[in-house]
């Protein structure tokens, strides 16, 4: 009796052991896997930044997020970081091994750089992304196929894509060097929009001594601007009438080789012509150390108008839109130099930041599970879901009368916020979308193509004004811009060059100021600053990126 006992004890064990062995056609509950069991939900967890106007979204408030559960049958834990502490968070996490299955990163916030990339790929952490495109992704095989720098702006230099980039084709964004001027001055002056730079020069002194806002006070500003954000600083707008200064690593392509633009002659011309408008008044002393808040007090300050020109991205950095005076600043298209230099500089079409990884956390199903959440996202349907809400509650396709920013038939038109909704108790409320974070496939194209109201000095219109403004830069960019941010860097030489990088700007955007307001005088001076660029190893820094041009 007792061998019987013991038995069917074992046979009993024998059998709960079988049981929990999946047979081929029984879905794994392993970590590998990721399934919960049977046909259940795949858990995945995402990190992402919470940005300070972002919703809910948990599945039972943010219908996206509901959306893409159902679709792709799993379920997502969100592991958020504070805004202004998620590249940190980020980092930590990846150092410490505790991370997610995915990131889904904010381009401007908490991007991954192609250093980070190769550096994390290399480590095993983040996975190569190919067979999965190949076998689960026809969108972002399309989009890769479509956008010419696509491919090679997310393909490491070993032949593997560990991350994919957030295509998002700002048009204004990418000619960030805008100079803004009161017309109504000019108007008032008799005044002409300038063209070159003498005759910028001629209208700032007319605004500073002919009483543009007409209170018999010299309290006008001519020029204004602020430096804590690069496409804000007249340096830019100013400089590249003389030669092409993109604000960022100053490297410039000539026939193929780089250089870097602060060292040459055409850059003393331009800093001598700066430092003509600062030593006359032109410039506001405060616009190299003011920072965003304080030169937008200026442009919307109660009372008579003070500013009449501004260097910025776009008009509402210095501006509040609603003030009376927004609608009378236009930009100012790129000035001729006295040598027939007329440029302006851009950032568009590479890919610089890359949004979206996995872990190998997440393997088998959830990487699988994945990567099909990514091709939506980079499907046009997905990313206006994603990134623009819901069809029917926060846009609809377009009807008859419904014109884009080009002029034509608008695919898409937004539809105004109910009021009511901010209303309601948070409970009550309902969240659409998930925003402009991780993959998505916001071209020129699609921008573009949704509608935008023809009065572009309304509210509403602010999208078509800035497309229209930005239209007075086209064709002013070098012929070959170069973009140090987006080059793939041998991760043996990126603590290098990043340090040389970070020592180089410093040096140029220490010394432009100090050249612009007088503290160093540029003639007497400027050998001793070429000189000091030898010191900071500048032959190995360009060596460093003409290789990586050069692949």
């Amino acid at each position: 009796m007792k061998k019987l006992k013991m038995l069917s004890i074992m046979l009993f064990i024998i059998a709960l052991l079988s049981a929990c062995v999946p047979s081929k056609d029984e879905p794994s509950t392993s970590k590998e896997s990721g399934n919960t069991g049977a046909g259940g939900p795949i858990p995945v967890t995402i990190f992402t930044p919470k940005l300070s106007w972002d919703g809910e979204f948990r599945a039972d408030v943010n219908e996206f997020t509901k959306h893409v559960e159902e679709k792709f049958n799993i379920k997502i834990t969100w592991e958020f970081a504070p805004q202004d502490v998620a590249k940190e968070k980020q980092q930590l996490s990846l150092a410490s091994g505790d991370y997610p299955d995915a990131y889904f990163a904010v381009t401007w916030l908490d991007g991954f750089s192609k250093i980070d990339v190769q550096k994390y790929g290399k480590e095993g952490v983040f996975l190569p992304l190919n067979d999965l495109i190949d076998e689960y992704a026809p969108n972002i095989k399309k989009a890769m196929g479509e956008i010419e720098y696509l491919e090679d702006g997310i393909t490491a230099p070993d032949g593997n894509i560990y991350a994919l980039a957030s295509i998002n084709e700002c048009y204004h964004c990418s000619r960030y060097g805008k100079m803004w001027m009161d017309t109504e001055w000019l108007e008032k002056l008799g005044l002409k929009m300038p063209t070159t730079t003498e005759e910028f020069k001629n209208v700032l002194r007319a605004f500073k001594n002919d009483d543009p806002n007409g209170n018999g006070a010299k309290d006008e500003i001519p020029l204004s601007g602020e430096t804590s954000e690069i496409g804000n600083s007249p340096t830019i707008f100013l400089m590249n009438a003389f030669i092409h200064n993109n604000g960022k690593d100053f490297i410039n392509v000539e026939n193929g080789k780089l250089d870097l633009a602060a060292m040459k002659p055409e850059w003393k011309e331009g800093l001598k012509y700066i430092r003509s408008l600062y030593e006359e008044g032109l410039i506001d002393t405060g616009t190299f150390t003011q920072n965003m808040e304080a030169l937008k007090q200026m442009g919307t300050r109660e009372g008579d108008s003070i500013l009449g020109a501004s260097a910025a991205t776009h008009l509402a950095v210095f501006m509040d839109l609603a003030h009376e005076k927004s609608g009378a600043f236009d930009v100012v298209p790129p000035l001729k130099g006295p040598n027939g230099v007329q440029l302006t500089t851009a950032n568009y079409g590479a890919v610089d930041t890359l949004t979206f990884a996995i872990t190998e956390k997440a393997k088998g199903e959830k990487a699988e599970a994945l990567i099909k959440l990514a091709d939506y996202l980079y499907s046009e349907e997905g990313t206006m879901f994603a990134a623009r809400g819901k069809e029917g509650v926060n846009w609809r396709k377009g009807e008859s009368g419904d014109i884009d920013l080009t002029g034509k038939q608008a695919k898409y038109a937004m539809i105004p916020a109910d009021p009511k909704e901010e209303e309601k108790e948070e409970a009550e409320k309902r969240y659409y979308a998930w925003g402009e974070r991780g993959p998505n496939m916001l071209t020129r194209e699609l921008r573009d193509s949704i509608a935008a109201p023809e009065d572009e000095f309304s509210p509403e219109g602010y999208e078509r004004r800035l497309f229209n403004a930005t239209l007075k830069y086209d064709g002013f960019e070098p012929e070959d811009i170069f973009i140090a941010k987006g080059a793939w860097i041998d991760p043996a030489e990126a603590e290098e060059v990043s340090l040389l990088q970070i020592n180089i700007n410093k040096y140029i955007n220490e010394n432009t100021v100090q050249f612009i307001t007088g503290a160093k005088d540029i003639e007497k001076e400027w050998e001793s600053y070429l000189n000091g660029f030898e010191k900071l190893n500048v032959n190995r820094y360009l060596e460093i990126y003409q290789n990586t041009y050069n692949q």
